[in-house]
């Protein structure tokens, strides 16, 4: 079954353009949508990787039956609506992947969906909460592996243990204190997001990343960065996924693989419940969605909205 994957990076994980198409080829997938990050005062540098248009439309001059080309420029930019008209004559056919420390209440998010309503432009974004985040000051083995246990490893586990560890014993107390930084999160908000949804009913708004997938749940978690467990409840995605015709979720990256594998039986009642608005991803991540698709039986015409026939209406092909 031929594919559309609506979540890919060039430069990112070695796919560079000819990787890419190779990639693509390997796993049946006939299109993509590439898509950029480009943020221009990110917070933590260390936490930004700059993944510019140029890239994307180089790929898109090289492969365009292949490359379906987005860009998301930073909200704040100057000239965005002169941006976007300059973008699309060259081919842009969508919006993403937003991915800035801003609220969707702030103004310049309000003046941002304007412009992309404007052009008929699909958005793609990504959600997540706020945290303090470890920045490491020097390059050595002990900071390597603080950075490592306070901002990824087990999930979030080991930053919650050590930080409790170092609250009761003093011990590098100080040290983990000073270097902590404010992580002010990715349009994480999901009331003003709802308000956004409504105000906005003919732009389409894709959401992704861990904030929003954790939300699959009625109760996010309160520790590990991916949510673990059963679903007893859904949450506020499902709703919104229900309620607005213009809201869908993109399941690439690890949430969403998280989500979709964290408890199967639920996981199959969601694909089933909104098989017309779950687009098929990767997000670069190696990680097997077709398998994990699949693996559900979903019947045939599920499957083929999933994997290509969803993102295809959006970007009318």
């Amino acid at each position: 079954m031929q594919k559309t994957d609506a979540h890919l990076h060039i430069d990112l994980q070695g796919l560079e353009t000819d990787q890419l198409i190779g990639y693509m080829n390997a796993h049946d997938i006939e299109r993509c949508w590439l898509l950029t990050w480009e943020e221009q005062n990110p917070p933590i540098s260390s936490l930004y990787q700059n993944l510019p248009p140029e890239d994307v439309f180089d790929a898109y001059e090289k492969y365009p039956d292949r490359i379906v080309p987005f860009y998301a420029p930073d909200p704040k930019t100057a000239n965005l609506e002169e941006k976007i008209r300059r973008s699309k004559e060259k081919g842009l056919q969508g919006c993403g992947e937003l991915k800035v420390t801003h609220k969707w209440e702030d103004k310049v998010i309000g003046n941002y969906l304007r412009v992309i309503d404007k052009h008929n432009l699909p958005l793609l974004f990504h959600m997540e909460e706020p945290r303090m985040h470890y920045v490491p000051k020097k390059s050595n083995s002990i900071e390597r592996l603080l950075d490592k246990l306070m901002n990824g490893a087990l999930n979030g586990i080991t930053k919650y243990y050590l930080s409790l560890f170092s609250r009761k014993t003093n011990i590098l107390k100080d040290h983990l204190a000073s270097h902590m930084q404010p992580f002010p999160g990715y349009l994480y908000d999901f009331a003003n997001l709802e308000q956004r949804i409504k105000q906005f009913p003919d732009l389409v708004f894709i959401g992704h990343g861990p904030h929003f997938w954790n939300n699959i749940s009625d109760a996010p978690p309160e520790i590990v960065f991916h949510d673990k467990g059963p679903i007893n409840y859904f949450g506020i995605i499902d709703r919104l996924l229900e309620v607005y015709p213009n809201f869908y979720c993109d399941i690439s990256g690890k949430s969403g693989f998280n989500a979709l594998t964290r408890d199967k039986e639920k996981a199959r009642l969601f694909l089933e419940k909104h098989h017309k608005k779950v687009l098929f991803g990767t997000d670069n991540t190696g990680l097997d969605f077709e398998g994990l698709i699949r693996s559900f039986n979903l019947p045939q015409e599920h499957l083929k909205s999933i994997f290509s026939e969803n993102a295809d209406r959006i970007i009318g092909v």
